[in-house]
């Protein structure tokens, strides 16, 4: 008996074929779209670029300039718990690593953070007195607004509504697939 005859057996190999390669080629093209994705947060949608415009450097550039408004606190006396809070919360953030949820955690902590220490500073110093530091705060808010306006959370949104239809729930809980941090978006 030859399989082409017997419609059975031809019928049950052509659903193991379908299923098999919606599988393993589903699975692993989830993985590559996340790898992608992850791709895009580390280096941009632009690589072509001398600079780096991606969430990756937009949060080291946070971390940066919070830091440099932490040393203006310093110079003016500011409260050493807003100082320390602010330099705790952008080392965390700037670190660098896969775990996004630890970063953005860091990241939500950072911007109350440098907000309180500059809303601080305004109150107890002159204009004068503020320049270097309206400089850092006016270059973090910049870096902020990068984040929140960076190609990456509607990527990552777009992969995390994908993984929540079928078949692709299945899959990416077959494959361990998991969703991406959208960073608040």
């Amino acid at each position: 008996m030859r399989l082409s005859e017997n419609r059975k057996l031809a019928t049950v190999v052509l659903v193991i074929c379908i299923l098999a390669s919606i599988v393993l080629f589903g699975g692993g093209g989830l993985r590559n779209e996340r790898y992608d994705i992850m791709q895009v947060f580390s280096d941009g949608t632009d690589t072509s670029l001398s600079v780096r415009h991606s969430m990756e450097a937009y949060l080291q550039r946070c971390a940066e300039r919070a830091n440099a408004l932490a040393e203006q606190g310093v110079k003016l006396g500011a409260d050493a718990a807003l100082v320390d809070e602010v330099r705790a919360a952008a080392e965390a953030a700037e670190q660098g690593g896969e775990d996004l949820d630890e970063r953005h955690t860091a990241y939500q902590r950072l911007v109350p953070a440098v907000e309180a220490l500059y809303t601080a500073l305004e109150q107890g110093h002159s204009a004068d007195d503020l320049v270097d530091a309206r400089l850092a705060y006016n270059d973090f808010k910049g870096a902020v607004n990068l984040i929140q306006n960076d190609q990456y959370p509607v990527m990552a949104s777009a992969f995390n509504r994908k993984l929540e239809k079928f078949p692709a729930n299945l899959i990416g809980a077959l494959f361990g697939v998991k969703p991406l941090n959208t960073f608040g978006w």
